[in-house]
């Protein structure tokens, strides 16, 4: 199964550029050539499930974001399901697990510098 790489590769970019990672890094990661990125990126080339799935786990994405534009995003998604979570809270527990989610996210934060380097 191939996926068209129009929008595909407008959505791989910004997450590359949001991750800091050049066309050669992502590509390294991925296996492919940094021009085949680049073509997948300008729209050029179609995307395979192989290639797909590296690109998602390289860039921390779900396909469903990757591949579609007419579905809510993940992230309205996801922060539904926070809001759910902390909406029967008390304010000493939305103190907390904000706390736990800060320290959880400065944890990735690190960890994710470190496979960088």
């Amino acid at each position: 199964m191939k996926a068209k790489s129009s929008g595909i590769g407008d959505r791989i970019r910004a997450k590359r550029k949001e991750h800091k990672l050049s066309q050669r890094e992502l590509a390294e990661m991925v296996h492919v050539s940094p021009s085949h990125l680049s073509d997948i990126e300008n729209g050029k080339k179609t995307i395979g499930v192989d290639i797909l799935m590296r690109i998602t786990e390289a860039l921390q994405v779900s396909s469903d974001w990757l591949l579609r534009t007419n579905i809510p995003s993940v992230g309205a998604i996801e922060e539904k399901e926070l809001s759910d979570i902390l909406g029967d809270c008390d304010p000493a527990e939305r103190k907390a697990i904000t706390k736990i989610a800060r320290a959880a996210k400065t944890a990735m934060r690190e960890k994710d510098a470190e496979n960088k380097q």
